[in-house]
């Protein structure tokens, strides 16, 4: 099998030799015999070439294997049709010519196979919109250039039937550049990408029939020295664009925002510019004056499309403005959330001191766990409603996380601060009645001024010093028995670094930046029944969580969940780690069914609308429900084993399948497996690491593997280094393996190019 980087190295050299062949092509006779072996040597290396790389050659991303084998399939039909055109050089009417552009055909119908591969997983349907209305002023635009062009070149005298099919071929080299131009605008291709590539061969393609146009029209060959050097070209331009990948899912498409900027908003003014100059190249031509008028309504009909793109960008601005407005405001209370809050305090600090006061409810939590997540809810929007009636006009209010609140004003007001704290602190703190229930409320205020804060001489404080300034207050607050504290400018000018307030604003921008956050995949393997020791086929993969941290360098989960747990960024977490994992099975489903698994913790357990939220996520991605496995640890299960019954069946009823992680320390009694909607233990490591040496450690193992298969449950051991403690679990029915032994985490692409490629994933 051919590797990328070997058949980009043969493109390049193919690309010199034809190169070579061009000079030889300008500066010999067609007639003599050597050229005609060198040619028929050239054109066919060239396109068996191509059509090897279409069809052999294999990159994760690359175009899916369906488009590979049509666009190597039309780009052999072309070989065929340029080797046989120079040996034969059949004549212009008869079954030869005929079986020629059946082929040049054939060719034709593999770009565009290659084009609706690209296009069908779009699912935006402003996108597809721009890719019709694009696709038609494009198609607009050429034709009638390339048109009027052709018209000049063959005057206004009889067209015979060999010259009206090399136009119909022409035409249809017109419909794909403009299918080539039209995705190129919505997507976001990058230097490697296939949409570049594919859009030069297109065009080389058009430029190589219109010159066999004009060669036919005036009793020539269809295969000229030119067509011959341009088809080849255009073959050897597609054949490079198999070994590109596509942009992943998340980034390929042009955001909402970037649409309105995007050079493609020009695509509809040069097409109806386009028509314009061929109507008046058409009316200072001779004999082409009558094509005229068509032009004219081909310009209008651009015209149309400048109108409804028009309508498009008001559409997508207005869709934008309503983004940004979301993203600056919390969906529960109406309030501003932390970003919306640092926008405001970003604008203030330049002007002046500015002071923020900082809320955190006690209590909430309870509420949550003895009313139910729906009163703690409609809580949460009444202190909302509360604190903004404590405000002034020149006061904001902001909901930063969870239940921790904020005020800030301009000035330094430290009279006003107090005075706004005890008021929160009385208002907050006053019991009330909601569903039946009598629930109490315990505030604690910190307070932080901007002019008091350390800063670089000569710098202004930032927005995100007075934040953590605040902070370090609250958590002085929460100490205190008085609930108040104001931050201490010596104590704040101290930048800890490994403090919990420092890991959660780190944290915060982490799910803010796109390429913070990431997965490893580590493989799970079936146990092979052949021999002792051995895998056999991937059955799984375990999505890892790593932190790509700018100044701390790579690291583990560890630090993002104890982040996310002080913070209350464990659901923001959860959804980007689901949306990474679903995102990166999106890229291997169709070749490899190959199920990913994601941990899900007891905040995530306690979240009613997951269930809602990753059936959103799956049809977001295009992978079925098959797709995802979620883990969850046992002790989490028995922290309030109703609720986690009742999200696991949730869980299940959307065809999720559903394993038992870290299996062996805690409860361990496989008693709740009957009750609780479970398809998969996972044996911790502590069991499992080292057991061809721990005899008690087999017993367990064994017994809790033939009752989990009594259940009818799969089991899975984790952390598996040594083949010897491979071989045991063989002998011990454990259905499937995972650790360093038989794979190690690594990133998405190293993971895709792994199970493509069906290399040992070791």
């Amino acid at each position: 099998m051919l590797h990328s980087a070997t058949s980009g190295r043969a493109l390049v050299v193919t690309t010199t030799v034809l190169a070579g062949w061009a000079l030889l092509l300008a500066t010999t006779s067609p007639s003599s015999t050597w050229r005609l072996v060198v040619d028929v040597l050239v054109l066919g290396g060239v396109h068996v070439l191509a059509a090897l790389v279409s069809l052999r050659d294999r990159l994760p991303g690359a175009p899916g294997s369906v488009a590979r084998s049509a666009l190597g399939i039309g780009l052999g039909a072309l070989a065929v049709a340029a080797v046989l055109g120079r040996i034969a050089e059949p004549g212009r009417e008869g079954g030869a010519a005929w079986a020629l552009d059946g082929l040049h055909l054939l060719g034709q119908a593999g770009i565009a196979v290659v084009l609706i591969s690209l296009i069908a997983p779009l699912r935006d349907r402003l996108l597809l919109v721009r890719i019709g209305l694009d696709a038609v002023t494009t198609t607009l635009g050429v034709t009638a250039v390339a048109g009027t062009v052709v018209l000049i070149g063959i005057g206004t005298g009889h067209t015979d039937l060999p010259t009206r099919v090399v136009l119909v071929l022409t035409g249809l080299d017109v419909l794909l550049v403009a299918g080539a131009v039209a995705l190129f605008s919505v997507l976001r291709p990058g230097r490697d990408s296939v949409v570049p590539p594919l859009l030069v061969g297109s065009v080389l393609l058009l430029a190589a029939d219109l010159a066999s146009s004009h060669s036919v029209h005036f009793g020539g060959p269809s295969a000229t020295a030119a067509t011959s050097l341009l088809m080849a070209g255009a073959c050897l331009v597609l054949a490079g664009a198999v070994i590109r990948p596509v942009n992943s899912s998340r980034d390929r498409a042009v955001r909402v925002t970037d649409r309105l900027s995007t050079w493609s908003n020009v695509l509809p003014f040069a097409g109806t510019g386009a028509n314009l100059l061929a109507v008046l190249i058409a009316e200072r031509s001779t004999g082409t004056q009558a094509w005229g008028t068509p032009l004219a309504l081909a310009a209008a009909g651009c015209l149309a499309v400048v109108a409804l793109r028009f309508l498009l960008t008001i559409r997508v601005a207005r869709s934008a403005l309503d983004r940004l407005q979301d993203a600056f405001t919390d969906p529960m209370t109406g309030l501003l959330n932390r970003r919306g809050l640092a926008d405001r305090l970003d604008r203030w600090l330049p002007h002046g001191p500015i002071t923020l006061v900082a809320v955190d409810l006690d209590g909430f939590r309870r509420i949550n766990e003895e009313a139910g997540h729906e009163v703690g809810d409609r809580v949460l929007r009444r202190v909302a409603d509360q604190l903004t009636s404590l405000a002034l006009d020149d006061t904001v209010v902001a909901r930063i996380d969870g239940d921790d609140f904020a005020f800030a004003f301009a000035g330094d007001d430290s009279a006003r601060a107090a005075a706004l704290a005890d008021l929160v602190r009385d208002r907050l703190g006053r019991p009330f009645d909601m569903d039946r229930h009598r629930l109490h409320l315990t505030a604690n205020v910190g307070t932080a001024v901007s002019h008091a804060l350390p800063s670089a001489q000569g710098e202004l404080p930032t927005t995100d010093t007075l934040l953590r300034c605040a902070d370090q207050a609250l958590a002085e607050a929460q100490a205190s028995t008085g609930g108040t504290a104001v931050h201490d400018p010596a104590r704040c000018s101290q930048v800890q670094e490994d403090s919990l307030l420092a890991w959660v604003d780190d944290l915060h921008a982490a799910l803010a930046a796109d390429d913070q956050l990431l997965l490893h995949f580590q493989p799970q393997h079936r146990i092979a029944e052949t021999g002792t020791g051995g895998v056999a086929t991937v059955v799984g993969c375990e999505a890892l969580l790593r932190w790509e941290h700018p100044t701390r360098g790579l690291l583990g989960p560890g630090e993002v969940l104890r982040a996310a747990e002080h913070g209350h960024l464990a659901a923001a977490v959860t959804e980007r780690v689901l949306d990474l994992a679903l995102g990166g099975a999106a890229r291997w489903w169709r070749d490899r069914e190959v199920p990913v698994a994601v941990n899900l913790s007891a905040t995530d357990l306690d979240d009613e609308l997951l269930p809602h939220r990753i059936a959103d996520a799956l049809e977001r991605h295009g992978v079925p429900a098959r797709a995802l496995t979620v883990e969850v640890v046992e002790d989490t299960l028995m922290l309030d084993p109703d609720r986690a019954l009742q999200t696991l069946t949730a869980l299940r009823s959307i065809g999720l399948r559903i394993a038992v992680d870290d299996y062996g320390t805690g409860y361990s009694s496989l008693a709740y497996l009957h009750r609780l909607p479970i398809d998969e233990v996972k044996f911790d490591r502590s069991l499992t690491a080292g057991i061809s040496a721990d005899p008690a450690a087999a017993v367990i193992v064994g017994h809790s593997i033939r009752l989990a298969h009594d259940l009818g449950l799969s089991a899975l051991a984790e952390g598996i280094e040594q083949p010897a403690d491979l071989d045991l679990l063989f002998r011990l029915g454990c259905d499937a393996v995972q650790g360093w032994l038989t794979g190690r985490p690594m990133p998405v692409h190293g993971w895709v190019t792994a199970l493509d490629l069906a290399v040992p994933l070791r």
